[in-house]
């Protein structure tokens, strides 16, 4: 019944969208809160204006400002959800946002990425560039110190005179720039000398052990100034004899920070310094925004704990603008570039940069134009097959769809015709198809019915049989024949091919057996008579091969013979054994075959004693495959048939069936699976071990 009532509605429902939503979405519950939040906030609002606000009405405000901010959104998410199915509704609609997703969002992701990795590239240029310059100011205090180092070394008698005269040499250049010569550890005391300003603290009169150990020293240390913390830039090195040190001093200042901007574009605006001896705050924090991302940058250096010699962390807030870095940068080789295009680079860069720009809007405004004429002419022709499906779903089946088009949709739209034209046609088709396979199906009853029904109850016998055919319809064939007092005929056959003709061939067969299995107790003349009879029936493309035995109980015997069948099988005493008689397949259609036959057909006659258990098998399950192509083989079947000798003959034939079953896996069966197991029990009705 629901399905029923589904199917009227959508037979009811008019071309179109969907219908609209129902109530407006401020009579809902968030639409309430963002009402009376918004009135309220409102409210509060005005009366700000004239006086201010107690602390509790200042919270009660914001707790409403946050409740109308939830009502919105709330809101907002109700109202898409509500709309989404209407808005998406058109096909036009739906093109408009994936190009929407496919060409606005990429390119969003595309300048996310570019803004990101030029972040990236400009707080590492902006770090490499001041710490190459630090570097170089830090390489230039120790030039200072190892020139005046060797100086000393040549003229000791000379030493304020030396210090005195290189302070004064680089007075402009390092107007702090102080100096100081003092007894190396563990040399005679001499007294210290001192030259510069030295404002940043006294002059030095000794230095640490450290210092000597280390063959020297060219870095940075922190000192106090005030209450924020200063840099020193410091370099000790010995003089020739190793009796004093020369000590240079470089307070970074302003005149420094000047210096360093000039010449890379960035500049100090703050320190922080960790394991220095200094502490781990200095200078007013940098501010970080949004907006000083390319302006502001952190470099890390090293500074060292001049009492110890330990090595600590110093973090520098940088002031580098990207305007100024770059040009400090793009200053580098502007003399080359300009005397390549004849100005400066900047002229030529910006006007290309500005026509790149119009060009990629005049592309994209393009495109945008493009793509909505091509969702009119895409989203016109689906709603031709839209309301063509309608249609048909109705049952018209004469409709036919406009085509104004000769590209894909003129052919969907031409295919969509022929497709109405030939709907009838496949109808037809299909109930011929059902007739046929309601035909197959009552074959299928009727050759189950020429099969027998169960395996014949004879004294000193243990029988059972299976037979599973690969289709509707199949060619294996197996039957039981009473040939005189305590005489069993056995026959197992496979009929060349499958389906239906296979079958066929097989009633042929049956019909020959029932007539002469009771004349003729002899497996081989047996044989004979039946291959003449067929090979006048069959066609050129078509056999039998066939297998036929006749056990004679009293006496325990077997007589077999073999028509190019698979072999058979005899497990006595926990031992596999096969049996092959000569012999060639039944009905062949050829010159001299049925001489042939005569000539090479074989007879074998064999005791039987109690446990022992005789198998016929079609080549089903010897040659039944797994997804790789193996077959399960004759060796599998004969090992399975010894180890499970004990077994009554059902049990012999369910491990039988599960072991290929197991084998075969998930793979497709390819052939018929038929089988007889026949064991000879004793006297008292039991199989012998």
């Amino acid at each position: 019944m629901p399905a029923a009532s589904d199917d009227a509605a959508r037979e009811r429902r008019p071309y179109g969208p969907p219908p609209r939503p129902g109530p407006p979405l401020l009579k809902t519950l968030p639409g309430r809160i963002f009402l009376i939040a918004g009135a309220c906030s409102f409210a509060l609002y005005g009366i700000e204006q004239l006086v201010p606000l107690p602390v509790v009405v200042e919270i009660f405000r914001k707790v409403v400002s946050l409740a109308c901010l939830i009502g919105l959104g709330w809101m907002t998410t109700l109202a898409f959800l509500r709309s989404r199915r209407a808005f998406l509704w058109r096909v036009r609609r739906k093109l408009i946002l994936s190009y929407v997703f496919l060409g606005f969002v990429p390119l969003v992701l595309v300048l996310a990425f570019v803004l990101t990795g030029g972040l990236l590239l400009y707080m590492t240029v902006a770090q490499y560039v001041f710490q190459e310059g630090f570097a170089d100011t830090i390489e230039t205090v120790h030039q200072v110190a190892e020139t005046s180092a060797i100086e000393i070394g040549r003229n000791p008698s000379a030493i304020q005179a030396a210090i005195d005269r290189k302070v004064a040499n680089l007075a402009n250049r390092y107007p702090r720039l102080s100096m100081a010569v003092v007894s190396a550890p563990g040399m005679p005391a001499m007294p210290p000398l001192a030259s510069g300003p030295w404002t940043h603290e006294t002059p030095l009169a000794s230095v640490p052990a450290w210092v000597t150990r280390a063959g020297g020293f060219a870095g940075t240390i922190v000192r106090h100034d005030g209450a924020t913390l200063a840099l020193v830039i410091r370099a000790a090195t010995p003089t020739a004899d190793g009796r004093r040190l020369v000590i240079a001093d470089l307070p970074v200042d302003r005149t420094i920070i000047d210096r360093l901007r000039d010449r890379t574009g960035t500049a100090m605006t703050s320190i922080a310094a960790s394991g220095c001896g200094a502490g781990t705050t200095a200078g007013p924090p940098a501010t970080r925004s949004i907006w000083t991302l390319f302006r502001q940058t952190v470099a890390f250096m090293d500074c060292t704990n001049w009492p110890d010699g330990q090595t600590g962390g110093l973090s520098v807030t940088l002031d580098a603008p990207i305007g100024r870095l770059s040009n400090r940068l793009a200053s580098v080789q502007s003399a080359q570039i300009a005397a390549m295009v004849g100005e400066s680079w900047w002229t030529v860069f910006l006007p290309l940069l500005v026509a790149l720009g119009v060009l990629f809007l005049i592309i994209q405004g393009s495109a945008l134009v493009m793509g909505g004429l091509l969702a009119r002419s895409i989203t016109s022709a689906v709603h031709e097959l839209f309301v063509g499906t309608e249609r048909v779903q109705q049952g018209d089946f004469a409709h036919r769809i406009r085509i104004e088009s000769r590209d894909q949709l003129g052919d969907l739209a031409d295919s969509f015709n022929r497709m109405s034209a030939s709907i009838e046609h496949l109808l037809h088709v299909q109930r011929e198809k059902q007739r046929l396979d309601d035909e197959l199906r009552i074959a299928r009853e009727i050759q189950k019915s020429l099969l027998p029904t169960g395996p014949p109850v004879v004294a000193g016998l243990d029988i059972a049989d299976l037979c599973e055919p690969a289709r509707e319809v199949g060619g294996d064939y197996y039957d039981f024949f009473t040939v005189g007092p305590g005489q069993l005929g056995v026959l197992i056959a496979d009929v060349s091919g499958k389906g239906t003709s296979a079958a066929l061939y097989m009633a042929e067969l049956k019909g020959i057996m029932l007539a002469l299995s009771h004349a003729e107790p002899s497996p081989r003349r047996l044989l004979i008579d039946v291959n003449r009879r067929l090979a006048g029936q069959l066609d050129t493309r078509s056999f039998i091969t066939m297998t036929y035995l006749v056990i004679d109980v009293p006496r325990r015997t077997l007589t077999v013979a073999r028509a190019g069948h698979t072999p058979l099988l005899v497990v006595s005493g926990g031992r596999s054994e096969v049996i092959t008689p000569d012999g060639m397949v039944l009905g062949l259609r050829i010159p001299g075959a049925e001489a042939r036959f005569e000539a090479l057909l074989e007879e074998r006659t064999r005791e039987l004693a109690p446990g022992d258990t005789i198998v016929l098998y079609t080549d089903g399950i010897t040659e039944a495959m797994d997804a790789g192509g193996e077959l399960f083989g004759e060796a599998a079947l004969a090992h399975v048939l010894a180890s499970q000798h004990g077994l009554d003959a059902a049990g012999i034939r369910e491990r039988v069936l599960r072991e290929v079953k197991a084998f075969v896996g998930d793979a497709e069966p390819h052939d018929d699976m038929t089988m007889v197991v026949l064991k000879v029990t004793g006297s008292d009705g039991m199989g012998s071990a």
